[in-house]
């Protein structure tokens, strides 16, 4: 009985460290897009200083994961719970690096003429995709799956979004060349969250294993 008390604390610790991790990740991806949209070069450069912070979280998340393992003989549907965790971690430190190479292009457009259209299409499709993350970071912290329709329908969105961004952009480069750089730029942004998207997902399909026991391929 104490072993088991001890091992509930050591998942609670889990949970709470994934879900600070997890809430610095959406902060770091807001301001990315903010620094983006605000031209603000501060801000693209906090987000940036903030990866060691995710990559420091996630070592020090794996580094539980495994002495949990080591030393409270789990039972399988917790051994669910604590290896499945590795899998959230590592698609949570993803979403971070596409946070930093959106900041990153920031800090490149700082001194090109920027259209305001490019920005508010860049802002609407990052709207989706916040949204998209928080839902399956909730599926996590609340292990539900219930959401499953409409978390799949706002990935639908970002898919849709990001093709019709980039087509439009491409069209736009050959109206008008001055604006290629600018163009190529905005299209990697769509690009970067149009992958946040595919790592949320792969966040959900770790807490339906989580929850069900079988693995699916959403």
């Amino acid at each position: 009985m104490v072993q088991r008390k001890v091992f509930e604390n050591e998942l609670a610790r889990l949970h709470n460290e994934i879900l600070l991790m997890g809430s610095i990740v959406e902060d770091m991806l807001r301001d990315s897009i903010d620094s983006l949209s605000n031209r603000d070069k501060s801000l693209a450069i906090e987000v940036i200083k903030r990866d060691d912070m995710v990559d420091g979280k996630e070592i020090e998340i794996q580094e539980l994961c495994v002495l949990i393992i080591a030393t409270q003989q789990p039972v399988a549907s917790d051994v669910r719970r604590v290896t499945s965790a590795f899998k959230i971690i590592n698609n949570l430190e993803r979403i971070g690096d596409h946070a930093v190479n959106i900041a990153n292009v920031t800090k490149d457009l700082l001194d090109k003429k920027i259209n305001l259209k490019e920005i508010t299409e860049i802002k609407r499709m990052s709207e989706i995709v916040i949204e998209l993350v928080k839902k399956c970071i909730d599926s996590y912290i609340n292990l539900d799956i219930s959401q499953v329709e409409e978390i799949l329908s706002l990935e639908e969105e970002v898919d849709n979004a990001h093709h019709n961004l980039r087509r439009d952009l491409v069209q736009r480069m050959s109206c008008d060349a001055s604006m290629i750089e600018q163009y190529s730029k905005f299209i990697f942004v769509s690009s970067h969250l149009e992958r946040v998207g595919d790592h949320a997902i792969n966040i959900f399909e770790s807490v339906n294993y989580m929850v069900t026991g079988e693995y699916k391929d959403f």
